[in-house]
């Protein structure tokens, strides 16, 4: 299964800050259980977003999806 994220912004996992400003994209392959006896892999596309905040130490962060992806899964 092939998704992605549609959200306009992003916030920061450092300092909460939210961006709209795309950095990069990538996929992400997330295995979930299986489904019909079939294994399901996930192909989510992510981008990463530049942190606005000029005293944040995190230049980019990676969008999470509520539920699905979190950080460094």
């Amino acid at each position: 299964m092939r998704a992605r994220a549609t959200a306009e912004q992003a916030g920061c996992s450092v300092c909460g800050v939210r961006s709209a400003r795309v950095h990069s994209r990538y996929v992400r392959r997330l295995a979930d259980s299986a489904v019909g006896h079939r294994r399901v892999v996930i192909e989510l596309q992510v981008r990463r977003f530049r942190c606005g905040e000029g005293t944040c130490p995190q230049a980019t962060f990676a969008e999470q999806v509520s539920g699905l992806t979190f950080r460094y899964g």
